[in-house]
């Protein structure tokens, strides 16, 4: 196929766009977190209005141009294939949001990052069910599923989204709700990127008082002979729904590199209450604590690190069942982890990341109401490489796979399972989709039989 020129792309496409848009040939108008597997699109189109999606999607069908739409560029799969004369829709011009009179509901655009919405909540008095890391965009992350540290009381991602504006394969605008495109409604709240692309959505706020509106939370480090009492303790909280935690392998950086062992609690409450909660996390005999009660426009700071664009980071994932808080697996990975900083300094910053979340709520809520698969899975982990140089690929890969199996081992499930926006790519659908793969399936080739929507763990 001959790839047309940027001249000729802006004459034919550029005309039917909004006046505030853009098509230029560089990748850089679209960063993204990890150049691992990153797609590298000849052609890339900065919307700045929901009305340019649809004809960027028909002219793309027209040219026979495989085309991805991104937000903020944090997906990490392995599973773009653009080709030569790729095209990225980028949508971070459409980063709006207005709330309603009483700020129970906000219409937010399709490329609207979690720290602008963070942020307009605070100072309006409610706050969303949103992903820790603000750098993400609201969207991509949500309608994977969307784990949150305040699902407990709010359900998951998927469960805060009331109505879609979504752009199908064939350039067509629809209205997505329960009641109009009901399959489609459920498709798009677990397997999004294979139906269609959200131009805007109506999703639920919940207003408190600015007083009112912190959590307890907090980094609290252990040596590393306390690593398995840890686990034994993480494994024995009573997790409700105003508490989560994550705990963290990771090095002090640069120059010692001293590998560290870290948990980070979070309960909805006061810290008197937050602290008889994680009593037993406590117990192990912490070396430091910097739990504080922290205002709700300042709970995602801790994992601004984790925000660094660029480098290369071909993550793995694995989620759990509670049985994969298992001491003596934890200590296996924690001393592969240790081995791998120490023999590769140039991927000392690399680090592994487990999530435990309450799912009382989303259960209660039901697998019925949309496509994302694992609503009583608690644990999500994800293995995160990190270096520059491309000849350090195939050790990063290896080292990525051998935790993950290590994981796998005692994971307490009837199958391997992995949380789609912490999967690598070169998983089996089943393990991605889960029960819902075939009717998923049947729906992709009702609502897009040419396989447009290509990009993101494909189901055709």
């Amino acid at each position: 196929m001959t790839c047309p020129t940027l001249s000729e792309v802006k004459n034919d496409l550029g005309s039917t766009l909004s006046p505030g848009s853009s098509i230029s040939t560089s990748a850089g108008d679209a960063p993204r977190w990890s150049l691992y597997g990153a797609p590298n699109p000849a052609f890339v189109v900065n919307v700045s209005s929901e009305s340019d999606v649809a004809p960027t999607v028909r002219y793309c069908n027209k040219k026979n141009i495989t085309f991805l739409a991104q937000s903020q560029g944090n997906g990490w799969a392995d599973t773009f294939r653009l080709g030569d004369c790729g095209l990225v829709i980028n949508m971070a011009g459409l980063n709006r949001l207005q709330f309603n009179k009483n700020r129970t509901l906000a219409l937010i655009g399709g490329g609207t990052q979690v720290k602008d919405m963070v942020l307009a909540a605070y100072n309006s008095g409610t706050r969303f069910s949103n992903p820790t890391c603000t750098c993400l965009g609201f969207l991509g992350a949500m309608l994977g599923g969307g784990i949150t540290r305040s699902q407990g009381l709010y359900g998951q991602g998927v469960d805060q989204v009331l109505q879609l504006n979504v752009v199908t394969a064939s350039g067509e605008s629809r209205r997505v709700n329960p009641r109009l495109n009901p399959d489609l409604w459920y498709a798009m709240r677990g397997a999004a990127p294979n139906f269609g692309i959200v131009t805007s959505a109506l999703v639920k706020a919940y207003p408190t008082p600015k007083d009112q509106n912190i959590a307890w939370e907090g980094a609290i480090t252990f040596a590393d002979d306390k690593l398995e009492p840890l686990i034994k303790a993480i494994h024995d909280l009573d997790l409700q729904p105003e508490m989560e935690i994550d705990f963290l392998f990771a090095t002090s950086g640069p120059p010692l590199n001293t590998p560290a062992i870290t948990a980070i609690p979070f309960f909805l409450g006061n810290a008197s209450a937050a602290r008889v909660a994680f009593g037993p996390i406590f117990a192990v005999g912490p070396l430091s604590d910097e739990t504080a009660e922290v205002p709700y426009d300042h709970w995602g700071d801790f994992a601004n690190s984790f925000c660094q664009k660029g480098m290369r980071k071909p993550a793995y994932g694995a989620s759990l069942a509670r049985e994969g808080l298992n001491p003596a697996t934890w200590r296996a990975v924690y001393e592969e982890f240790k081995t791998f900083v120490a023999r590769y300094p140039e991927a000392a910053g690399s680090s592994i990341l487990a999530e435990y979340y309450p799912v009382q709520k989303a259960v209660a809520i039901g697998d019925a109401t949309s496509s994302y698969p694992f609503r009583d899975v608690p644990i999500h982990v994800v293995t995160i490489p990190l270096y520059e140089n491309s000849s350090f690929d195939v050790t990063a890969n290896a080292w990525g796979a051998m935790v993950r199996n290590l994981m796998r081992s005692t994971d307490g499930l009837d199958m391997n399972s992995t949380y789609i926006n912490f999967a690598h790519g070169d998983e089996p659908l089943n393990e991605i989709y889960g029960e819902d793969l075939p009717q998923l399936q049947t729906l992709k080739k009702r609502y897009d039989p040419r396989n447009k929507f290509n990009q993101w763990f494909p189901l055709a």
